[in-house]
């Protein structure tokens, strides 16, 4: 018992401060983007179903970006959208603005596969029907591409109330984002936010179906011999958590696609000799979605009296909070408790993910926030 105590213990604590400080710490020197030179075209790319409460924001929030309008075009692909949605994105066609239809259901990873084929310039942006980019955001996010060796750079989605603060799951988000820029200083984010990245369309290779595009990209990107980055200025925002049924239904569906990657593409990373963004991937991924058993078996062994007097009343203590602020939000309190019901939501599903893909399942369709 004291030697489960102390390694998951020591496994949790680098988890979650560790490897964090420690991607801070070699990764803090990041080279600087050259200014000026002629803005690259790009094709922004956005898969929707049923998206007709957002839809037309979306496109005007397009149409209002502050980057040459001869340079840029928006591919909506329509994945058997059943509602208003393909006739509110017809109102807005034209050369900048293009709608592409799929009669039957596909899920997103067809469409995007679709819009990638289509798409006519240089730099993929993948984004989402709720995410509102700031004005200046594409011009931030594109910058980094002066540099040769990125191959993808990742914005940051920022989660606001109706009056436009800033929820309480921004906190994790933040930590989140502070991680990604060690890591973007070191070898490669192991992850981008999939509602605001860019992508080389020369790196881009059809997806199958089952596999999350925003988890994949990273990895297909270091496996080319290209670095892909975090550069956090360049946001959206978008509306606030859902409840958490349906937060933990979407994040079950992300964590299994999540896993399925790890486990396909492992291999290939350590053949290719990419040992520090395995590393990376093992550390900030993995490892925690291991959290809840590692919390168990801390408990657990705590209780059965391992580990020395005063640690062990600290763990149980900190443990019991967390399980009463959880409770708090579960019921919910806002704030804090709010913030610990989420991060149980969020583990949760990673256990969900991996049972459910074991179980031989596999998601490809999806339905929008809200729906």
């Amino acid at each position: 018992m004291n030697a489960l105590f102390w390694i998951s213990l020591l496994t949790l604590a680098y988890a979650f401060a560790g490897y964090p400080l420690l991607v801070a710490i070699l990764g803090r020197r990041r080279r600087s983007v050259p200014s000026g030179g002629e803005l690259p075209s790009i094709s922004v790319l956005l898969s929707v179903y049923n998206e007709e409460r957002v839809i037309a924001a979306k496109i005007r929030n397009f149409l209002e970006l502050d980057y040459p309008q001869d340079r840029i075009e928006l591919l909506v692909v329509s994945d058997g959208s059943d509602d208003a949605t393909e006739a509110l994105v017809a109102q807005y066609a034209s050369p900048q603005v293009r709608l592409l239809r799929q009669p039957s259901r596909g899920g997103k990873t067809r469409a995007i596969n679709r819009a990638a084929r289509e798409a006519a310039w240089d730099i993929l942006v993948f984004t989402d029907a709720n995410s509102m980019f700031r004005p200046d955001s594409m011009r931030k996010l594109i910058a980094p591409f002066a540099l040769e060796d990125v191959g993808l750079v990742g914005g940051r989605s920022v989660y606001a109330d109706k009056d436009g603060r800033e929820t309480p799951g921004g906190l994790y988000r933040r930590y989140e984002e502070w991680i990604k820029e060690g890591e973007s200083g070191l070898f490669s984010i192991v992850g981008a936010d999939g509602a605001i990245y860019a992508l080389r369309k020369e790196l881009f290779e059809p997806l199958r179906p089952e596999y999350i595009n925003d988890f994949l990209h990273p990895i297909q990107v270091v496996l080319r011999g290209k670095r892909a980055i975090s550069e956090p200025s360049a946001t959206v925002i978008e509306a606030g958590e859902e409840s958490g049924g349906a937060e933990l239904r979407r994040q079950t569906r992300i964590m299994a696609q999540s896993w399925l990657l790890c486990l396909r593409f492992s291999g290939d990373l350590l053949q290719a000799g990419r040992f520090g963004f395995l590393w990376q991937l093992v550390s900030h991924k993995i490892l925690r979605w291991l959290t809840l058993p590692l919390l168990a078996v801390l408990g657990a062994s705590a209780i059965a009296g391992a580990g020395s007097g005063v640690l062990q009343a600290l763990v149980l203590f900190g443990l019991a909070a967390l399980a009463v602020s959880a409770w708090a939000g579960f019921r919910g309190r806002g704030g804090i408790s709010h913030a610990a019901w989420m991060f149980f939501i969020l583990h949760w599903a990673a256990m969900l993910g991996l049972f459910r893909l074991a179980q031989g399942e596999r998601f490809v369709t999806w339905n929008p926030r809200g729906n």
